[in-house]
């Protein structure tokens, strides 16, 4: 299978392009060097010279408060270049697997969401994926549509921005304390485990919208907490509200994902979060001694 990964330098794109290679499969990793999602005459023609027989988009447009601000590039690059990629897709003749958010939903519910919930966006970036997700839908039929949540992986440990897993490490070991959101609750996801997770459901033709986040849920207090407590470190950990955070757009409170649809194909390979985090500070440990 050659796939075609867009967005491949960063912390998933990274993890789906060594899983891939692992598993034997023909990958083609471009980053945003390599094609610019927003010009689609560009991107016609890169993903045209490579024919591939899936196109991965990786690509987002995620800084949820800046999308409030500038809700062009949020569209542009979430909703009107999934609709381009799809066409593109249709025309060479390749299906498409496309990574959406669990901020399609308002968090009001409660209770895990399944692929069955209606989508409630209550931000700009929240509404820019399910336009997305509805463009992909429309133009192309072979699709697998992955919504997923608080994706953490080793990329984000090498670079600057990092990922919470690395904030918390960094901000844990020079203040001693620090201040972390306690109303905010998600399945925490580890990118590794949800590169496994999306080729072995691509090396299927169960086209569709999926779940896939790893098991459990924490607040991200909570998380910090089992952060500090696996790593052996002595952090005070303050709970605070996000609505005292300087934030601008909304947050769902609780948008947990059940992974209901892979459990029904009996494909669900997701791992707890407890072990996810505890293979994800091992491995980070063993690149850090390479």
């Amino acid at each position: 299978m050659r796939v075609v990964i867009i967005g491949a330098g960063g912390q998933l794109g990274s993890d789906l392009t060594e899983v891939l290679r692992h598993c034997g499969e023909e990958v083609v990793p471009l980053t945003r060097q390599d094609v610019d999602v927003t010009d689609s005459r560009a991107a016609r023609d890169t993903l045209g010279r490579y024919a591939p027989e899936v196109i991965v988009n990786c690509a987002v447009y995620h800084p949820v408060d800046e999308c409030e601000k500038d809700p062009a590039s949020s569209f542009a690059v979430n909703a009107i270049a999934v609709r381009e990629l799809g066409l593109i897709a249709n025309e060479i003749h390749a299906a498409m697997l496309h990574f959406s958010s669990d901020y399609v939903f308002d968090g009001q519910t409660g209770r895990p969401y399944t692929e069955a919930d209606p989508p409630t966006p209550a931000s700009v970036f929240g509404v820019s994926k399910v336009a997305g997700e509805h463009l992909l839908r429309k133009v192309l039929r072979r699709h697998y549509i992955v919504r997923t949540s608080g994706l953490y992986g080793l990329v984000g440990s090498r670079v600057k921005r990092g990922n919470f897993v690395e904030t918390m490490l960094r901000l844990g070991g020079q203040n001693g304390h620090v201040r972390v959101v306690n109303d905010l609750r998600m399945a925490q996801t580890s990118t590794r485990n949800l590169a496994r997770q999306v080729v072995a459901l691509m090396r299927t033709e169960h086209y569709g919208t999926y779940h896939a986040s790893d098991h459990g849920d924490y607040s991200w207090y909570e998380f910090a907490l089992k952060i500090f407590a696996f790593s052996g470190m002595k952090v005070d950990v303050t709970p605070v509200s996000w609505r005292d955070m300087p934030a601008v757009a909304s947050r769902p409170a609780y948008s947990v994902l059940e992974n209901a649809q892979l459990m029904k194909l009996g494909l669900d390979q997701m791992e707890s979060i407890d072990v996810a985090l505890q293979s994800y500070l091992s491995a980070r440990e063993a690149v850090a001694a390479a």
